[in-house]
């Protein structure tokens, strides 16, 4: 009895204590300890949230080297396996069984591989046909399905060429477990004769995981595609259902690496896993997190510490302000009234009742921020939702849980399983900076997406930006099997093109990326279109160009004719422009035929042209500024033709203006010099010589062959030579006749000599010339 004197007296001070203190410790527990201890609790889970954010990272890392490692050792397995599988004594063996010899020479074989290389237990080979066993340990034994030839019937029943069977007991001689990789031979083959298996040492993968473990709290699995453990770095007892269950776990996200949480009889732990090895292994790791949170418990002891001390300080507080001061809510109002009427008087409101009015006032000055600030947001989501896009085509997020909170912060929503990136590039925009201001400009750009964005939201989900200053990107999301999903966006593109033109007189060209499954890729798509795009060099403008049909692999390889330059200046240096224009044209169609050409090797082909014309031009004495201008940049010009036709048309009116400029600059020849041409162009088939043509005019053989250098720039054999070099190629390229005949046609009587000149101008024999043609 006498022990409750105390408490009954405490109790009694209590509900002794006046309402107001309270209403302080109340108000004190709301407003100031609870946000504390909240704030308190928030950033513990946050930096507990960082530390396992950092700690995932860097496990992920981890097992990115530890794959890296593993991936080594399985190809370099493989590569043992299919090098002996390769080997022509095993065939020859297995074509042969009963051949002694050959017997020894596979046991010998098999001994030499499975000794190279220390992570091998052995290296044993079926021959089917003969139902045997050899050995790499020198052992020959016939097949008799018991379980440690479970690798045979394995490997049988396999429909593919190379298996990788999982942990299991090794032989009677080495009690170690083993993993075991089984390839049919021959190789490559659909029908085998026989099977290989290396026994690789289970402690080998172990022990390597074992060394790149940086965390000893860690515990890395390398499991098959079924859960299977194949080897792993824990040296505990394992237990397969518990790793199983860490698989099942790991196979819920779609992702080839990355990291859960996994809480487990209260417990948490850090799963992370890569699913990209090739032979469809993969690494998983698991880390409890319950060490890092001890590392932490002294955070927590001080936390509540505090939040005692605060609670005894809220008491203190509240009872001396119950006894000594004034409401704290009435002093804050008081403190807001002045403010409050001289807002009030400015404005001409009228004055405020009482508190609750001054209260009221506060609140709706605090909504109408509120609602200005959300007008705020409205106006700015397009340009919030462009930069959006813009950021996922650059591949700037990290994970798919920033690109939610993205959407969702957006409004956006994408319910299609398929998404594809439309990249729309204004044809001849060089025109259009030309003809129109910066405003109009961005007027046209920003019309040409809004079309793009309403075509495209008719059947799908849409979103559009400025990508570029002449190209934009539309990103669709559609749903469909493949072969429907092409038509739907085929018919999608031209639609677009279509009434672009025939609202703004604008050319454009589409370019369309492969679909892909998951938003984090749609950079895939938006780079392969960029690529497409480039494709309409050889495609041509206002088309619309898919990836998967004209970019699979891009051809670098092409290159000038032999002696082109030599035979363009030639044909300028004697006036004729038919047959310089013939050989641009020749040149155009070959490349046009390229369709899989790269637009750097075309821009790069016509740039050498350019250049040897301009270098050329200096033996003439001829001033580029007089027949192009001043400050003239050929080179520029040429970067900015968008296909191979713009780019022919320039070249040949380049090579128009040079001809007119030396026809100028060249005095006429004389009637001797076009009667020896004549006569040439008609009699060139003929065994013709100097003295010859010298007798048709009447003039002396040297002073013929003077004035014709003189006036046509090259010595009377050198044009007939170039004249039936000419003929030559038409007929080879044209007409069915044979070396000889064509030998004979153009006035050779020797067709090794005609073979020997046709070589030394073109590079090529007249065979070889024939087929590059056709």
């Amino acid at each position: 009895m006498m022990a409750l004197v105390p408490f009954n007296n405490l109790r009694t001070y209590v509900q002794g204590l006046p309402k107001v203190f309270w209403t302080y410790f109340v108000s004190y527990l709301i407003v100031i300890l609870l946000p504390i201890v909240a704030l308190s609790y928030a950033s513990y889970n946050f930096t507990v949230s960082t530390l396992e954010d950092e700690l995932s990272q860097a496990t992920i890392h981890s097992s990115k080297q530890k794959k890296g490692s593993i991936e080594n050792m399985i190809v370099e397995m493989q590569s043992i396996a299919i090098r002996i599988g390769l080997d022509g004594r095993i065939a020859s063996f297995l074509n042969d069984s009963a051949n002694s010899f050959l017997l020894n020479e596979t046991r010998d074989i098999l001994k030499t591989a499975a000794s190279a290389n220390e992570a091998i237990q052995s290296i044993d080979f079926y021959a089917k046909d003969a139902n045997l066993i050899i050995a790499s340990d020198g052992y020959t034994r016939t097949y008799t399905e018991s379980q440690k030839d479970i690798w045979i019937k394995e490997g049988m029943t396999s429909g593919s060429s190379g298996i990788w069977l999982s942990s299991r007991q090794g032989n009677e001689i080495d009690l170690n477990k083993i993993v075991t990789y089984v390839v049919k031979v021959p190789v490559q083959r659909k029908e085998f004769q026989g099977l290989l298996a290396v026994h690789v040492h289970e402690f080998a993968l172990s022990n390597l995981l074992q060394k790149m473990e940086g965390n000893r709290h860690t515990a890395t699995y390398i499991l098959d595609n079924l859960g299977n453990v194949v080897s792993t770095s824990n040296t505990a007892a394992l237990d397969p259902e518990y790793v199983r269950q860490l698989f099942v776990e790991s196979g819920k996200d779609q992702a080839v690496n990355g990291y859960r949480i996994m809480k487990q009889d209260g417990s948490r732990n850090l799963i992370t896993y890569d699913k990209s090895l090739h032979n469809q292994w993969s690494i998983l790791t698991e880390t409890p997190l319950h060490y890092l949170l001890s590392k932490l418990s002294y955070v927590r002891t001080v936390a509540w510490v505090t939040c005692v001390l605060l609670v005894v300080l809220g008491i203190i507080l509240s009872y001396f302000m119950s006894r000594k001061m004034v409401s704290p809510i009435q002093s804050l109002i008081n403190k807001t009234l002045p403010y409050n009427k001289k807002g009030d008087a400015a404005k001409g409101a009228r004055p405020l009742k009482n508190e609750l009015d001054t209260i009221s006032h506060i609140l709706d000055h605090v909504f109408s921020k509120n609602e200005s600030w959300e007008q705020q947001f409205r106006m700015n989501l397009p340009v919030l939702r462009e930069r959006f896009l813009l950021a996922l085509i650059n591949n700037k997020f990290n994970s798919m849980h920033e690109i939610n909170g993205k959407l969702d912060y957006l409004h956006l929503q994408f319910p299609y399983e398929q998404y594809v990136a439309f990249l729309i590039e204004i044809d001849d925009f060089s025109l259009l900076v030309d003809s129109y201001s910066v405003m109009d400009q961005n007027l046209y750009k920003y019309a040409i997406i809004n079309i793009a964005d309403e075509i495209a939201a008719e059947r799908h989900i849409s979103l559009g930006a400025e990508s570029d200053e002449n190209q934009l990107v539309l990103l669709v999301n559609a749903s469909g099997s493949p072969q429907e999903l092409k038509q739907d966006l085929a018919a999608l593109g031209e639609q677009i093109k279509t009434v672009i033109y025939q609202l703004l007189k604008i050319s454009v060209t589409i370019g369309i990326g492969n679909s892909y499954t998951q938003i984090m890729q749609t950079h895939y798509s938006y780079k392969e279109a960029s690529e497409v795009i480039r494709a309409k060099i050889v495609a041509g403008i206002n088309t619309v160009l898919f990836y998967e049909d004209l970019v699979k692999e891009a051809d670098f390889e092409f290159y000038l004719p032999p002696h082109f330059a030599t035979h363009m200046n030639n044909f300028l240096k004697a006036g004729q422009l038919d047959e310089a224009l013939g050989s641009l044209e020749e040149l155009y169609l070959q490349i046009k035929t390229k369709t899989k050409l790269n637009e750097e090797v075309i821009f790069r082909t016509y740039s050498l042209i350019i250049e040897d014309i301009l270098r050329n031009l200096q033996e003439f004495n001829v001033n580029t500024e007089a027949i192009f201008g001043k400050n003239h940049n050929l080179f520029r010009e040429l970067a900015s033709k968008e296909t191979i036709h713009a780019i022919h048309e320039w070249t040949c009116g380049i090579v128009r203006r040079i001809h007119e400029s030396l026809q100028q600059l060249q005095p006429k020849k004389n009637t001797y010099i076009d009667t020896v041409l004549t006569y040439m162009d008609h009699h060139f088939h003929q065994d013709l010589s100097v003295e010859m043509i010298a007798e048709q005019v009447n003039l002396n053989h040297a002073y013929l062959s003077r004035m014709f250098k003189q006036e046509v720039g090259k010595t009377i054999l050198e044009y007939l030579t170039l004249k039936r070099l000419e003929v030559s190629k038409v007929l080879l390229k044209e007409s069915e006749q044979t070396i000889h005949e064509i030998a004979t046609g153009v006035g050779y009587n020797n067709v090794n000599s005609f073979i020997r000149f046709f070589k030394r101008y073109e590079g090529l024999t007249p065979g070889d010339f024939r087929k590059s043609i056709r």
